[in-house]
């Protein structure tokens, strides 16, 4: 086995990463020179894999081998590593697991090829709905349409509206398509879905029902001994979010769904781990705010990760591996 921190095997296929964190008005220069150094750090990963490789008898494709570097940044990032003699060139877009990210760290492609995807299906549907009554027709649409348009969902759910908006489309013609009001009534918006997605595998990573990996990527909050009217307002649970002065940082899956963790009432959180009960409570409650039009939730910067029964934290649960 290859123990290498930075790839990620699924099944037959892998994953290497590699970053580097900048500065606000860095220049040109250094940021070249970050690059630079992150196109070595790619190629060297590269050899130790290519070495794995002819110990064990495994030949590797290096046509088939993508590269993309993902970048906030106007400036195109071109790299172009080395892998078995041959140059890699970077891609737009990678797809990993089914997802297509692009390297400006955006779903649009991902989102675009679903919503496409979809609406071929629900014309299928459409031409054969002589076929079916409403109550099969909607069975239909929640088993061999839906998901298409709710796959990792927690990623891109923070995606700008224009980019969510022909899912939400779809679904509404699905509705001309069922043509039963006391069954549409039932069917759950996209967005609130998706929210309630996204807080329930917060929820498991919050607890170490996952890799360890990412359950570093939760810090509990910071300790403060001073109790103000603010602080006092945030359940056990709260987390601090990370601040950043970017959009495209605000919406993506941790930060954006912090932000939702911390809105809940400490009614949603069960005693002990219990998943169902956890998505039941916050879909009530979400679903409850819904319906009263209230806004998507109150600002929070403060909080505590645990209970304090005693001036010590308890200790941290460890990850299930």
């Amino acid at each position: 086995m290859l123990k290498l921190s930075n790839i990620h095997c699924y099944a037959d296929d892998s994953t290497g990463d590699t970053f580097y964190t900048g500065q606000a008005g860095i220049s040109r220069a250094v940021v070249d020179e970050y690059r630079n150094k992150l196109v070595s750090e790619v190629e060297t990963l590269l050899r130790g894999v290519s070495d794995w490789g002819r110990q064990n008898l495994v030949q590797f494709n290096p046509k088939k081998t993508q590269v993309c570097a993902f970048s906030a940044k106007k400036t195109p990032f071109v790299a172009t590593p080395l892998f078995e003699n041959t140059l890699l060139k970077a891609t737009a877009s990678i797809g990993i697991l089914g997802v297509d990210i692009s390297s400006d760290v955006q779903f649009h492609g991902h989102l675009e090829g679903k919503a496409k995807l979809a609406s071929k299906k629900l014309g299928v549907l459409s031409k054969a709905r002589r076929y079916f009554t409403p109550g099969h027709r909607m069975q239909l649409y929640k088993a061999q349409i839906r998901p298409h348009m709710e796959y990792c969902s927690h990623l891109w759910a923070g995606a700008p509206q224009y980019q969510l908006l022909p899912l939400d489309r779809i679904q509404r013609r699905a509705v001309r398509i069922v043509d039963d009001q006391s069954l549409s009534e039932w069917l759950d918006p996209l967005a609130l879905r998706r929210d309630v997605g996204s807080l329930c595998i917060f929820y498991r990573i919050y607890h170490g029902e996952c890799s360890e990996e990412l359950f570093g990527l939760i810090p509990a909050a910071e300790f403060h001994h001073r109790t103000s009217r603010q602080n006092t307002k945030f359940h056990p649970y709260h987390l601090d979010v990370r601040r950043s002065t970017t959009e495209r940082f605000s919406r993506q899956f941790l930060p954006r769904t912090t932000t939702m963790w911390n809105q809940l009432p400490i009614e949603v959180f069960p005693n002990q781990f219990d998943l169902g009960s956890f998505k039941k409570r916050a879909y009530q409650f979400l679903k409850g705010r819904q319906r009263t039009r209230e806004p998507s939730g109150i600002e929070s910067v403060h909080g505590r990760r645990y209970h304090l029964t005693s001036g010590e934290p308890p200790a941290r649960l460890p990850p299930v591996l």
